[in-house]
């Protein structure tokens, strides 16, 4: 490979990696990846505080049904990460067995990737990839993020998807 080919290739990666910014959320402690142009914005889901992260266009939000999010929760009684592991291996209703699981015990980490599928509007059977992470953040909390896409979509949006929720880390200081 030429020279000015390499150092074109090596200011593409650099500009690309550049373009994400990190994020720091003050209140659980957390950083991850933003892809250039998407928006975190909290909420309350269903009573608990919700960090998700937007799509700058809305067709991707509606087209390719986007969902990233990232909460805190309390593990349920005997749940741990190696028994969510187990619960992903294995298919379960609409959710396919998990193509990837990924456990990290000493870290804490455990990365899930599966599909599963829901009915929509006018009974139309769609079918989702999700890759969801959870970090161990105390004996019985977790902090949970999940990025979901329409598998016909994913593809396209898979590199974004990945940035958020792989790079999903706990900050010192805070159990």
């Amino acid at each position: 490979m030429p020279a000015t080919t390499r150092l074109l290739a090596l200011f593409l990666l650099l500009f690309a990696v550049a373009a994400q910014a990190a994020y720091l959320d003050p209140l659980d402690r957390l950083s991850f990846t933003v892809p250039t142009g998407w928006k975190v914005r909290t909420t309350r889901v269903d009573g608990v505080r919700t960090l998700r992260v937007v799509p700058p266009k809305a067709d991707e939000r509606e087209r390719a049904a986007i969902s990233v999010e990232i909460h805190r929760r309390h593990l349920a009684r005997g749940e741990t990460l190696e028994t969510l592991a187990e619960r992903y291996r294995r298919a379960d209703g609409d959710r396919e067995a998990a193509s990837m699981v990924r456990l990290v015990p000493t870290a804490g980490r455990l990365t899930v990737s599966y599909r599963e599928g829901q009915f929509v509007s006018d009974s139309l059977w769609i079918i989702r990839r999700n890759l969801q992470v959870f970090l161990l953040t105390g004996q019985h909390d977790v902090i949970e993020a999940r990025c979901a896409a329409n598998a016909s979509e994913y593809h396209t949006y898979r590199r974004s998807l990945e940035s958020v929720c792989l790079s999903l880390v706990v900050q010192k200081g805070r159990s």
